[in-house]
């Protein structure tokens, strides 16, 4: 694992300069006479677009124009606020040949709700209580509209605008919603009586430029795991930046120095506090891609972490440092430290998956009567009970893969690369799923989702996926991935300044086995993924940068 750390440190200076916030507006260029420019986007609105804008909604109902016209997939698309416009030369001239895109399905699926909860295509008719005024049926989606959102849905263009209801109403982040095949009705209480109490999504905007990136937390070093309690009390771990103690060479050249800067951060309402420090951490000049506290996870009364660790000639080396490097520990509410299980000894005295010898405890489950760890280094996955007894559940293949040409071998040319498992977490079904983020040479689409059953061969649930270093499942269990590099850290190295091709990213897969990027623009080397108790998905940024990693919850 602390291979793949070496190369994250080569490519933070390219990746340094994506925000972590949507793409700024294009300055507006001439209008012209038959153009309209909007200050407050840098846009123009022109021709046709313009028309269909003004005589069918405008500002209300589409928002401000968010790009100028553009050509996808050969057609003259405009993204706006809440819509996309598209041009369909002859297919309705009286409506100056404009269409609108489908943004309520495109961002539905994107939440992982087109064939889940609260989805529940019904074709029930209203029901008696409500008039033929209050309420209609669509047994084409099998849907209602009704009350204050059938009357916005009548008033504003109906079908032609929003088209079908791809859902009933239903609270989305503590809010009644309701999605339509090209928008989201959201019903504002606080304006009950004005024209404002119902609103429009910002659909054009989340599909366009993905969620915004809310800073939750920030100036944390080296975050990697992150957990939310069910009080909604959030715990990143931060591997630290090493110090100025005990040095060891590190495998990939030069040396990284002890100190103890690992911590575990918790973030209560909003506020940063530290809850455990002092934790081992090892690593090279400058700080990045800090050895340390690696995972976290919520337990009854408890927060549990594991620690990495590496090589046993290192484990050696550092002596009394070493001490917490491979454990599993446990933290209390007062922050007293129990040290269960040495990860790393049991690594060095079995190898069950009989690779080299080396240990890098990165992922941990805590089950309350017994942990999940997954050791990236030892391709393996472990049960920890409570007494400290740790047991191999799986272990993990290496798999052969295209060589890379810049290795200049024979064409045709594969090598093995091994597992690396990263990630761990419970699915519905109660089995454990196993994210890897390979080895060299870190294969693009080569990243896999293994399935565990105790007892069993574990199985892939998912492939196709590039340098996986996260999973959640999201409240209507769905199965989130989270990459550190969409492109491949091969990619992300030779990334521009400021390049979108270093970007990590955030995929939820289907259950029929969709996969659908939930965002991307702004998570450099994320670290880690959690979901909390309402639903809100929280992601670590820039995770091998010391005092400039972030927590970020995504909103949409």
């Amino acid at each position: 694992m602390r291979k793949t750390l070496a190369i994250i440190v080569s490519l933070i200076l390219a990746c340094m300069s994506i925000s972590s916030v949507a793409a700024e507006s294009a300055p507006a260029t001439d209008a012209g006479s038959n153009c309209t420019a909007y200050e407050a986007t840098g846009h123009n609105i022109c021709a046709g677009f313009r028309a269909y804008w003004e005589k069918y909604g405008g500002l209300a109902v589409f928002g401000y124009p968010i790009t100028d016209e553009m050509q996808v997939d050969g057609v003259t698309t405009q993204y706006f606020e809440r819509a996309r416009f598209e041009w369909h030369p002859g297919a309705w001239p009286e409506r100056f040949d404009v269409e609108l895109g489908l943004l309520g399905n495109t961002y539905a699926t994107t939440l992982g709700l087109t064939t889940t909860a609260p989805f529940t295509h019904h074709t029930d008719a209203c029901g008696s209580d409500l008039g033929a005024d209050d309420c209609m049926a669509f047994p084409e989606t099998g849907h209602t509209i009704s009350g204050k959102f059938l009357n916005y849905w009548k008033a504003n263009g109906g079908l032609a605008i929003f088209g079908y209801p791809i859902s009933d109403e239903y609270t989305e982040n503590g809010r009644t919603v309701q999605y339509f095949e090209r928008q989201r009705f959201e019903l504002h209480p606080e304006n009950a009586g004005t024209p404002y109490e119902v609103q429009l999504g910002l659909l054009g905007d989340a599909v366009y430029n993905g969620p915004n990136l809310t800073v939750v937390a920030q100036g944390l070093n080296n975050p990697r795991g992150v957990a939310v309690g069910a009080d909604g009390t959030i715990y990143v771990a931060e591997a630290g930046s090493g110090g100025n103690g005990t040095c060891v060479p590190s495998e990939e050249g030069g040396q990284q120095c002890y100190g103890k800067t690992g911590a575990i951060v918790k973030i209560v309402n909003g506020e940063q506090s530290v809850l455990v420090g002092n934790l081992p951490s090892l690593a090279g000049d400058g700080g990045t891609s800090a050895l340390g506290p690696s995972a976290v996870s919520v337990g009854n009364d408890r927060v549990s972490v594991v620690v990495q660790a590496g090589t046993p000639d290192m484990i050696t080396a550092l002596g009394d440092d070493a001490a917490l490097l491979g454990h599993l520990i446990t933290i209390d509410n007062a922050g007293n430290i129990t040290d269960v299980a040495d990860l790393a000894a049991y690594e060095f005295a079995n190898n069950p998956n009989g690779d080299d010898v080396n240990s890098d405890p990165y992922a941990v489950l805590d089950l309350g009567d017994k942990w999940i760890v997954a050791d990236a280094a030892a391709n393996d996955l472990l049960q920890v009970t409570a007494d400290g007894t740790i047991t191999t559940l799986a272990t993990f293949p290496a798999q052969m893969v295209d060589a890379p040409p810049f290795l200049h071998m024979p064409p045709g040319s594969q090598m093995p690369a091994q597992s690396v498992p990263t990630s761990v977490t419970v699915g519905p079904d109660g089995a454990y799923y196993v994210g890897e983020l390979t080895g060299f040479p870190f294969p693009v689409g080569g990243a896999r989702v293994w399935r565990v059953v105790p007892g069993q061969e574990p199985t892939v649930y998912a492939s196709g996926f590039t340098n996986i270093d996260g999973l959640a499942f999201d409240a209507n269990g769905n199965l989130l991935v989270l990459e550190i590099a969409k492109n491949g850290l091969n990619a992300a190295q030779a990334a521009a300044p400021g390049d979108p091709a270093g970007a990590g990213a955030l995929l939820r897969v289907l259950p029929d086995g969709t996969k659908v990027e939930v965002a991307s623009l702004g998570l450099v080397m994320p670290g880690g993924v959690a979901v909390g108790p309402d639903g809100s998905i929280y992601i670590t940024n820039f995770g091998v940068l010391p005092g400039a990693g972030q927590l970020v919850r995504l909103d949409y």
